[in-house]
């Protein structure tokens, strides 16, 4: 038997629960001035998270869009993982070289479009960014499922903030109130971008309770207890099989008849 079971994060969530500081406080510790808008991506540093097609779109958000230069600024956020490969140590030079590219044209000494921060980063660090962002980037070129897609919608318990999903992640299944995109398709990221910055409030809310309602609802412990709820009436199905096998094989038996016993001699 085969059966889809999405992973999900546990519920009440952590990071909605977390003591770290204020969006505010995040704000000025990351140095975005106020009425700057805030993008988020948090994840590893994998070539199939799409960082680099992430940056590109913000480049042509930039392009497109003008009215948002000086009034955006994406954190990237990216753990290194498996340096040791010089694919991924190439993928590293090539975003970092893409974003001194995008903050040459387009930043001054007051203002940074991105932001990448390549390091671990502790889960009251991700709390801070996913609550204080306006908007948060899941760019995925291919993601089973993708979990900081709902860590994003967990950690809104403000029911603001808008989530820009990869079609090709696992999560935009579930969670297909959010901005749904190509990554591959630059222009569409940004104007996915573009839409998010502009969103009313109201609509904002409305999708994110959505969201948190599926997270919610299909959280952690209810995709373990599924399984072994499927497990065990598996068993019984099985064992009910055995049961019914074991009496059609007595029913369709031979019986053996003797007859009148003869008489000796």
């Amino acid at each position: 038997m085969i059966r889809p079971y999405p992973i999900s994060i546990e519920w009440p969530a952590t990071l909605a629960q977390s003591n770290g500081t204020n969006r505010e406080a995040t704000r000025r510790r990351l140095g975005i001035a106020d009425g700057v808008k805030l993008g988020v991506g948090i994840e590893r540093f994998d070539y199939t998270k799409g960082i680099i097609d992430r940056i590109k779109a913000i480049e042509g958000l930039f392009e497109r869009f003008p009215q948002w230069l000086g009034k955006l600024t994406f954190v990237q956020a990216a753990a290194p993982t498996r340096s040791k490969l010089a694919s991924y140590q190439n993928l590293q030079t090539e975003a970092q070289t893409l974003v001194d590219a995008v903050n040459t044209r387009f930043g001054n000494a007051q203002w940074t479009p991105i932001v990448l921060s390549v390091r671990h980063h502790g889960p009251d660090e991700v709390a801070e960014l996913y609550k204080a962002s306006d908007f948060c980037v899941v760019s995925s070129l291919h993601d089973g499922m993708n979990l900081v897609a709902k860590e994003f919608v967990a950690a809104r318990d403000d029911e603001a903030g808008v989530l820009i999903l990869s079609t090709f992640a696992g999560a935009s299944r579930e969670l297909d109130e959010a901005l749904i995109v190509n990554p591959y398709h630059t222009h569409e990221m940004a104007e996915a971008i573009h839409h998010a910055l502009t969103m009313p409030l109201a609509e904002q809310q409305a999708r994110m309770r959505q969201m948190r309602a599926q997270v919610r609802s299909r959280n952690v412990y209810r995709w373990a207890g599924q399984m072994l709820i499927d497990a065990a009436k598996l068993r019984r199905r099985k064992e009910i099989e055995r049961i019914a096998a074991r009496n059609l094989t007595r029913r369709d038996a031979p019986t053996m008849s003797t007859g009148p016993l003869r008489k000796q001699a």
